[in-house]
């Protein structure tokens, strides 16, 4: 449903007053599309109720698994597999509240920040990375760029801590502020420490490799940072057990013609100094053309931040091959039951029998009066709802952590299905919607393995199953303006909506995000866990 503002002629004024070199950049198509998007208000889902063990996310039964194994290991025998991570952007939402903690503890040595940090969040923040500074990755890197001995550093943290914290942030320092979250030193062993591009490479050695030993992996990253991913290459010689691979690594950079248009709170073009109107890029939905231009195969999609230590990583391959199995034995039966109605079968059975795997297993359930239309409308209908793309998700217990979740939707004809659903695609003043948010069981970590081609060999053009009106609302104050801009469907919910979903629960160790600094403390990020700050 749409929160409807009736202002088209409004919307036509505006798009009248861009300059028309401004659309060799951005589509004209596209800005009306988002002045109208922008205009109508936010977009909401009706949620029908949470996706729960049973009723829509499946259990793997250990039973399964030599299976599942054996199926993954011979499509990743043959160069089947390849892997996605978005990691666009700075790392400077992770390292934001070192900002606060600069500007409120100036002037105030450690035993202050000790004593102010049992009332005060900002001293507490401070503290917790201060006392815990040489378990970080960087710690090494921040002595040698800060110029100091341990003995010196040591001295530092006690008369005037928050010097460290500029270390960490400012471009005199680690320049952390402004690097890519990739290129952040994530984890310390005991004779080196990697940054999470590294550790992906790691990972990935694990489950990915062809018998060539080729293992295939594209970033999506900012412009202005490819030459930092290049350098970063160059560092995959330093490390014993990369060199007995071959990393064939691409990258790719958001396009701007996905940019979304800026507006002012009272619906004005926003305009930079110039006056010529402002565009932000549109969220990670717009990553969706990016992956379409892979030509992948099967392809595991994961955020750049999820990475654990090697602890961990037993079970994280383990579940990687497990989802991947599942996904390849899935996608095998599909891809019969697509060869026969191709074939238009008048077998009544055996239409039974594919709506009831596609009931069952797929999630698809099928319209009411489908047993009253006549074969041909039946085998079309099957045939429609499974030549799609397919992904299966890892979705872990919500443990509270913020983000999108499962739940079974209603969509605009009137079709139950499952998607992923981000809290502010959901209207919350609606107490039965709110209700429904609250109670969902699963969180939605962003491990995915995805399946692109259809049953002929071709890639699936995935801009064809997406949710075009699936998009969020973003507001922010830049100075003393309220603006607003818009973010395309998300790339795992509304730009996947019409995919073939299927969400499979996997434990919480596999999932280790870091949103601030001070997730590097917690298990996931520690080798020695009785060092770490938990």
């Amino acid at each position: 449903m749409n929160i409807l503002n009736n202002n088209y002629q409004t919307t036509s004024e505006i798009i009248h007053k861009i300059d028309k070199k401004v659309f060799e950049t951005y589509p004209y198509e596209n800005i009306l599309k988002q002045l109208e998007c922008l205009f109508n208000g936010s977009y909401f889902l009706e949620l029908q109720r949470p996706a729960t063990v049973g009723d829509g996310i499946i259990r793997i039964d250990e039973s399964q698994e030599n299976l599942l194994y054996e199926v993954f290991e011979k499509a990743k025998s043959v160069g089947r597999v390849s892997k996605f991570i978005p990691a666009s952007g700075a790392a400077t939402r992770m390292f934001s509240k070192i900002h606060s903690a600069i500007n409120e503890l100036e002037d105030s040595d450690f035993q202050t920040i000790l004593k102010l940090s049992e009332k005060n969040r900002t001293a507490h923040f401070a503290k917790t990375i201060l006392e815990n500074i040489k378990l970080f990755a960087f710690w090494d890197d921040l002595c040698l760029v800060a110029g100091l001995t341990e003995n010196q550093f040591d001295y530092l943290l006690s008369s005037k801590p928050t010097e460290i914290l500029k270390f960490i942030i400012n471009s005199d320092g680690l320049n952390y502020d402004n690097k890519p979250k990739a290129l952040i030193k994530f984890h310390k062993y005991e004779n080196h420490s990697r940054t999470a591009f590294i550790e992906h490479l790691y990972e990935s050695t694990f489950y990915q490799d062809d018998t060539s030993k080729i293992i295939s992996i594209h970033f999506t990253i900012s412009e202005n940072h490819f030459d930092l991913f290049k350098e970063e290459e160059k560092n995959i010689q330093n490390f014993d057990l990369l060199k007995n691979y071959v990393f064939n690594l691409s990258y790719s950079f958001q396009k701007k013609s996905t940019d979304s248009i800026t507006l002012t709170i009272d619906n004005e073009l926003f305009l930079d100094s110039d006056g010529q109107p402002i565009f932000r890029p549109a969220g990670h939905g717009a990553l969706l053309e990016n992956l379409n231009d892979l030509k992948a195969d099967i392809i595991f999609i994961k955020n750049v931040d999820n990475v654990c230590v090697d602890r961990l990583k037993p079970i994280t391959v383990k579940y990687k091959k497990l989802l991947a199995g599942f996904l390849l034995l899935i996608q095998r039966q599909v891809f019969e039951y697509l060869s026969i109605l191709e074939k238009k079968s008048d077998d009544e059975q055996l239409r039974n029998q594919i709506i009831n795997f596609s009931d069952k297993i797929l999630n698809i359930k099928k319209p009411n009066g489908y047993f009253n239309w006549d074969t041909e409308k039946q085998r079309k209908f099957l045939f429609d709802k499974l030549n799609r793309p397919i992904r299966v998700c890892g979705v872990v217990k919500n443990e509270g952590e913020p983000g999108g979740a499962p739940f079974w939707v209603r969509n605009q004809n009137g079709e139950l299905n499952l998607q992923i659903v981000e809290q502010s695609q959901v209207n919350l003043l609606d107490e039965t919607q709110r209700l429904i948010f609250n109670n969902s069981t699963h969180f939605n970590p962003v491990d995915i393995v995805a399946g692109l081609r259809d049953y002929k060999g071709k890639n699936f053009d995935l801009m064809k199953f997406r949710d075009e009106n699936s998009y969020m609302i973003v507001n922010k104050t830049i100075g003393n303006v309220k603006i607003k801009s818009l973010e395309l469907p998300g790339l795992w919910n509304g730009g996947m909506s019409d995919w073939i979903s299927i969400f499979v629960e996997v434990p919480s160790e596999t999932f280790n995000p870091v949103k601030e600094v001070t997730d590097l403390l917690r298990q996931g990020h520690i080798e020695k866990i009785d060092e770490g700050f938990i």
